[in-house]
């Protein structure tokens, strides 16, 4: 995990994907306040977004969508086939507990698209999940397993300190040999944003723009961070996670405590769209 950034000394995390898993399964980084950021002129760069596939969530569509059943190190949930529930056109993704494992204590949801899009834009209307400890989250990542390569983009709902989460994840490292044993460990640019809103209690829309030229995380249309120092490494086709899983990250997520779940994390809609020059 991250290796330091331009001129500063944030040392190297350590990946915790437990051999087997695929997912957005990385331990948090630190967050550092510069360097991250790169302030452009607003605009998503030079090109078109065409609508690839949307989903209004009136049912669970297998054709779209897939149900993982993997965890990972630092994940206190294991990923649960029966934690959705799609109702009056709203998915729910649900954390819920399990008294009766002492390993993960906890059932979440990782919804993981079957199509993948290289260059796009990815736009959600969620209501993301009450708790502390409790990530709700909507990704781009590459997804093959061991990781040969890595690219990840994030917007996590980090109910603990109230805040939302931008991330970057790329590998940096020497040109894997395949064929891979051992996943490879990412380079992470997080960037956390206090929200002026309370993310849980009403719906609002999140959205990713990926270009090769910049990446944008946008909350309700507004342009929150952009990202561009590594973009040339931001290549792979990536698929669209929708989670909720529980944190063991305290100084990150928030303690786990007993009004950590159940909880859930409602989205009304998804687009996608690929990007073209």
């Amino acid at each position: 995990m991250p290796t330091p950034f331009p001129g500063s000394s944030l040392p190297l995390l350590w990946l915790t994907l437990a051999l087997g898993a695929v997912g957005c399964a990385v331990e948090p980084a630190p967050i550092n306040d510069t360097g991250v950021t790169v302030t452009g002129d607003g605009s998503p760069g030079p090109g078109v977004f065409t609508l690839a596939f949307e989903d209004n969530f009136d049912r669970f569509d297998a054709s779209q969508w897939q149900l993982m059943t993997h965890s990972w190190d630092g994940n206190l949930a294991q990923f649960s086939t029966s934690n959705t529930s799609f109702e009056n056109g709203i998915a729910s993704l649900k954390l819920t507990r399990a008294e009766s494992d002492t390993v993960k204590p906890f059932r979440g949801v990782e919804m993981r698209s079957r199509a993948t899009i290289t260059y796009g834009k990815m736009e959600t209307r969620a209501r993301f999940a009450k708790g502390p400890g409790v990530v709700s989250a909507a990704v781009l990542i590459y997804t093959p397993w061991p990781a040969d390569d890595w690219n990840e983009l994030d917007i996590e709902y980090l109910s603990g300190p109230d805040k939302v989460q931008f991330n970057a994840m790329v590998y940096t490292g020497p040109p894997t040999v395949k064929p891979v044993t051992t996943a490879v460990s990412p380079t992470q640019y997080p960037m956390q944003v206090a929200l002026d809103f309370d993310a849980t209690a009403d719906f609002h829309v999140y959205a990713v723009e990926w270009t090769p030229t910049n990446v944008r995380f946008l909350v309700d249309g507004i342009a929150k961070h952009e990202w561009h120092y590594l973009i040339s490494s931001m290549k792979l086709p990536q698929n669209i996670l929708l989670t909720i899983w529980a944190s063991s990250a305290v100084g990150w997520a928030g303690a786990i405590g007993e009004d950590s779940a159940p909880t859930q994390a409602d989205f009304d809609w998804i687009r996608v769209y690929d990007w073209k020059p």
